[in-house]
């Protein structure tokens, strides 16, 4: 019998989801029920339906079962170990009516015995009177649990071991009749399901793609949107009839880097042409024959190990597809046929959840050749259909069932979905994994936790970024390098100088930054009441340089008295960019001269004129560094360009500077007979006269050649 198979379930315990709504009312339109899918081991679940037993209404869960079909529950009578995992939710028959017979069955491992009674079982909107179950008052090596009481067994009712204690009877007198029998033949016909199937959607543990199901006479629209889709297959008869949903296999194929390679099937178990494979939504596994699973695993170049079990590389797929009678490939998860090893997580090695046991499968046990249980099932829309479509029975006489199905797995998606989880470790959904949440619920994932790493790091790079800018900015403004009004200054006005060195060809060496400052300073509050008679036109002075020094010294008397006020704002006045040629900052010029001094058609000035002054204390200049001239020889030379410096006095006059309107007549200090050029078209040229008293840096006195 098929119940010798069970032997699989292990312990359970719930997934505590909330329940989703049914979809229908009942009656003969049908109705659709939610399944809970509780775990029964590290790689089994069992997929259990709410009802209502006895006249209490006590409110229990069945587990659907297509490989049998009888209806038992854990009693208050059961004190096993099984029973007592229950925490208290079992069944009370003191309500109900006894049969005086009892039932006894076996699986794999484990077996479950108890009296049959008859009591009232609702099952969503159907209320079935009088239907006959086993009060289990012994239950031994069963994963029950809160939330998993017993069977609703769905096999056909040929199968049934009550059936078989209590025969069914044609009146309305309380038999041994199958649930599934009674429900189909409730009267009045109004009160049944039209269409008498039951169909099974089961959901895949850590997706949401599916739910999982029960239709009772109604197709979920969520999931069979177009009924015609399904195809139905032939059931296979043994000698007492038709006993599960059993159909033949046409094909199994496995494909191995997009190649298929197909496995030699052979001749059933039973001498048949083909073998025949029955479903089984009670059976975590897919069992199979030896012959069978070789070929599957062989596939891949993989042996059964030394027990007898078959293990494949956790991140290679097992990509392969089933074809039964009347249906096309049906392809199967590959995460459904390959599971990582009790507490192994990321493990080299799992286990093959195609098995093979030919101790089960003999040609006398009427199980055939392979049992597909939930593995195959996830992958499929199951119809366990009484009658064959269109269901247009009115009366049920069960005795032409058929099985229908419809593939729901891509492949495509199928192989995206086990690399993600098997190679990159990823949670199937984006759902984590209930190892991963029992073992670290707060854990988040890696790529998360690499995500927050590289914005972090970029916040800090940006943050590190601004404060160094922030402080360069701000060094620069205490160097007078930036403007503060954030404009760009004038070209000639923050030009770099350096201090000429005496006896030296060369002036490379530039003053520390703090020098200059200093220098700046100090020159800049002397220059309130004293402003250079250099600023106004230090192009057109001629100084007497000491023959004695290359770079020589200055000699000149300072002569200051106060200024007008000047207008630097005219682009066109040729005063206006003019610079203190030692200090660098900018004076003031007057826009219109009075003084009768000031009016003077020629004036020059020879060594001969400055004779007797006192020689004053040598002063070093600062020069341009961008515009130096190392020449020893004396030439005119036009330097009209913007706060040039004075580096070379000893050896080099200063050019004349072209103003236009006025007119020059700058000869040279070693040339005193050389005019100058006759230059603009005014007949008079105004010259500043007044003098300057020279500042506290400078205590002696040179004479100064008047500009003109």
């Amino acid at each position: 019998m098929m119940t010798l198979l069970k032997g699989a379930r292990v312990s359970s315990r719930a997934e505590g989801k909330q329940r989703a709504r049914d979809e229908g009312t009942g009656g003969a339109g049908g109705m659709v029920l939610n399944l809970e899918m509780v775990t029964t081991s590290y790689d089994s679940v069992a997929y259990t339906v709410p009802v209502l037993a006895g006249s209490a209404q006590q409110n229990l869960s069945l587990q659907v079962d297509t490989g049998s079909s009888d209806l038992w529950i854990a009693s208050t009578s059961c004190s096993t170990a099984s029973c007592s995992s229950t925490s208290g939710r079992l069944y009370d028959p003191t309500s109900s009516t006894p049969t005086n017979a009892s039932f006894t069955i076996s699986y794999l491992s484990g077996s479950v015995s108890g009296p049959i009674v008859w009591d009232t079982v609702q099952l969503g909107t159907y209320n079935v009177q009088n239907q006959a179950l086993a009060a289990a008052n012994m239950v031994s090596d069963e994963p029950l649990s809160l939330d998993f009481d017993g069977i609703l067994g769905l096999a056909l009712p040929l199968n049934s071991v009550i059936e078989q204690e209590i025969p069914p009877t044609t009146n309305n007198n309380p038999d041994g009749a199958s649930f599934s029998s009674n429900l189909f033949s409730m009267t009045p016909t109004s009160s049944a399901p039209s269409q008498p199937f039951f169909s099974l959607t089961f959901a895949r543990p850590g997706s949401d793609a599916l739910p999982s199901l029960l239709g009772i006479g109604m197709h979920p629209s969520s999931v069979v949107p177009d009924p015609s889709q399904i195809k139905y297959s032939t059931l296979v008869s043994q000698d007492a009839g038709i006993l599960f949903w059993k159909t033949n296999v046409q094909a199994i194929t496995v494909y191995v880097n997009g190649q298929a390679r197909p496995v030699v099937l052979g001749e059933s178990v039973t001498g048949a042409a083909f073998p025949t494979a029955l479903l089984d939504s009670g059976m975590p596994f897919i069992i199979t024959t030896s012959p069978i699973a070789n070929g599957i695993y062989g596939a891949l170049g993989i042996s059964p190990a030394s027990d007898g079990n078959y293990y494949v590389p956790c991140t290679t797929p097992l990509n392969m597809t089933i074809t039964l009678d009347g249906q096309p490939e049906l392809p199967i998860h590959p995460l459904d046929l390959t599971s990582e090893p009790s507490g192994q997580q990321n493990s080299q090695y799992c286990v093959g959840l195609i098995q093979a046991d030919d101790s089960q499968l003999t040609p006398t046990s009427g199980v055939g050749d392979m049992v597909l249980g939930v593995p195959f099932m996830r992958n499929v829309y199951t119809v366990l259909a009484y009658e064959p479509p269109p269901f247009n029975m009115s009366v049920y006489t069960g005795i032409h069932p058929t099985l229908g199905l419809m593939g729901l797995t891509n492949i495509t998606q199928a192989l995206d979905e086990f690399n993600n989880v098997r190679v990159l470790n990823q949670p199937l959904d984006g759902t984590p994994s209930q190892q991963a949440v029992s073992s670290n619920d707060t854990k988040m994932s890696v790529g998360l936790e690499v995500l927050i790493g590289l914005i972090g790091f970029f916040a800090l790079c940006v943050t590190l970024f601004g404060l160094k800018w922030f402080m360069t900015r701000r060094q620069w403004k205490k160097q007078g390098m930036v403007d503060t009004d954030g404009g760009k200054k004038g070209e000639g006005e923050y030009r770099a100088y350096q201090l000429t060195r005496r006896h030296s060809q060369s002036s490379d060496d530039a003053p520390p930054a703090s020098t200059l400052r200093t220098l700046a300073y100090s020159s800049h509050t002397t220059r309130k009441e004293k402003v250079s008679e250099y600023t106004f036109d230090s192009n057109g002075t001629r100084v007497e340089l000491d023959p004695v020094n290359e770079f020589g010294e200055w000699n000149v008397k300072y002569d200051h008295s106060p200024p007008s006020v000047f207008d630097l704002s005219d682009p066109w006045d040729p005063y206006a960019a003019n610079r203190d040629t030692i200090v660098g900052t900018d004076a003031p010029l007057p826009d219109s001269p009075t003084s009768p001094d000031f009016l003077t058609t020629n004036h020059r000035r020879t060594s001969d004129g400055i004779g007797g002054i006192p020689e004053s204390t040598s002063v070093p200049l600062l020069t341009d560094r961008h515009h130096r001239r190392s020449s020893t020889q004396s030439s005119d030379s036009d330097v009209a360009e913007v706060g040039v410096g004075m580096a070379g006095v000893g050896t080099i006059a200063r050019g004349s500077q072209i103003v236009t309107g006025l007119h020059h007549n700058l000869p040279r200090s070693d040339s005193p007979d050389r005019n100058s050029s006759s230059l603009g078209s005014r007949n008079e040229v105004v010259t500043p006269s007044w003098r300057f008293s020279i500042s506290c840096e400078h205590p002696d006195t040179v004479d100064v050649i008047d500009i003109h």
